[in-house]
């Protein structure tokens, strides 16, 4: 017995076809199943990892001083892919709100449609956290455009 890890995120939206064309169009993602009121999205051969369900078009946006969700973090094989998707947001439009370096990873930071924030990010292989762990508190800013 035991959890093994996260399954997938669910998140609230607003605009269904917003939503899918961010996901798809955007991270690259596949439809794995949809309805008109969720959509189910995939990366590789795992049946979902982010489902959206819509909620009114007049409901909140996601605010920044609120209990709940801060973000979702999703990985690239390396660093290389994580410039190759910095590089894939700007030409889609995508404004990219930060780059960070954690120590052990390496990551970008851009919201979807509603506003909700994804984390993109590689792991640093040189970087033990197994040993090193004062993660929580290493910020450091990272120039993807210099990488």
């Amino acid at each position: 017995m035991g959890i093994q890890r996260v399954g997938h995120a669910v998140l609230k939206v607003r605009d269904m076809e917003v939503s899918k064309q961010f996901y798809v169009g955007v991270l690259g993602m596949k439809i794995s199943s949809e309805s008109p009121h969720a959509t189910f999205f995939r990366f590789n051969d795992y049946h979902h990892d982010i489902g959206v369900f819509k909620v009114s078009e007049n409901a909140q946006p996601a605010l920044a001083d609120q209990v709940g969700l801060l973000h979702i973090a999703l990985v690239v094989d390396s660093e290389k892919s994580l410039v190759e998707m910095y590089e894939h947001l700007k030409a889609k439009g995508v404004k990219v709100e930060s780059t960070l370096d954690h120590g052990m990873t390496h990551s970008l930071y851009i919201y979807d449609p509603d506003g909700n924030a994804i984390e993109i990010y590689c792991e640093v292989p040189s970087y033990d956290w197994r040993t090193n762990d004062d993660f929580v508190g290493y910020l450091k800013p990272l120039d993807l455009e210099s990488l």
